[in-house]
């Protein structure tokens, strides 16, 4: 018993003493100095960031179709345009000068001259357009002709030329109205012969042609008018019922042309 108590006496003794030690033994000496800390890195700045939404796949874009359609077929003027039915009527004055000679008849050979008319018509149609072709009769009544024989005036006389037959008609334009043509066919004449028993009243017949040029304004879609010159010559002759007449005829007319086409 008594060594139990001294043990515990001992262990006291020792813990108060080792108390007692800590609390006088001088603090640690502090570190030796060292670097300062690095600086902590910079902060980044701020930033937005957008974000576009997910878009759907986009469509495939269509191929580019190069392919033309065929050109239409061109559409035709028909307004101031020369084509088609043709139709054109004539009038105009001028100068007429004819002469003819009777075999059966000594010193019978006759001259005439004087102012005449022209009276033309011509019908026909455009195979292409600017050229019209056709049938025509051209007429050159006379009124009153100076006659001479030998340089000797013997009268005045009336009489008539004509010719009929085909023709031609062209535009250089068909837009425009410049046109020149010209017609060939059968003409015919009827003179006096102041020589003759009977009345006088003579006809001749054979060949004949004329030409012609002008200008025509339009004056409605289809319609034209202007002026026109046109010349005109014949050779004739009447060898029936024992007849023996040559003659010829030629003559210069300014007038008013009217054409539709």
């Amino acid at each position: 018993m008594k060594s139990h108590l001294l043990i515990l006496s001992l262990l006291g003794f020792v813990g108060y003493s080792a108390s007692a030690f800590a609390q006088e033994a001088p603090p640690p000496a502090p570190p030796p100095p060292g670097p300062p800390p690095a600086a902590p890195p910079p902060e980044a700045p701020p930033s937005i960031q957008l974000t576009q939404p997910e878009q759907p796949p986009a469509a495939p874009v269509p191929k580019i179709d190069l392919a033309t359609e065929a050109p239409l077929p061109a559409v035709q003027r028909t307004y101031h345009f020369h084509e088609g039915f043709y139709l054109r009527a004539s009038v105009g004055f001028g100068y007429y000068y004819g002469a003819f000679n009777d075999g059966n008849r000594s010193n019978s050979d006759f001259s005439e001259h004087g102012g005449s008319m022209s009276a033309d018509l011509l019908i026909g149609g455009s195979p292409s357009p600017g050229i019209s072709i056709g049938g025509g009769v051209l007429l050159d009544p006379l009124f009153g002709a100076s006659y001479e024989q030998n340089g000797r005036e013997i009268g005045n006389h009336g009489g008539v030329s004509s010719i009929i037959g085909p023709f031609i008609d062209a535009f250089p334009d068909a837009t425009k109205g410049w046109h020149l043509g010209g017609l060939v066919g059968f003409a015919g004449r009827s003179f006096q012969n102041v020589n003759a028993t009977d009345d006088g009243k003579q006809r001749a017949i054979g060949i004949g042609g004329a030409a012609w040029f002008g200008y025509d304004f339009w004056v409605a879609p289809e319609w034209a008018a202007g002026p026109q010159f046109r010349a005109m010559g014949m050779s004739t002759s009447n060898t029936r019922d024992g007849e023996d007449i040559s003659s010829f005829a030629s003559s210069f007319d300014l007038g008013i042309s009217v054409v539709f086409n």
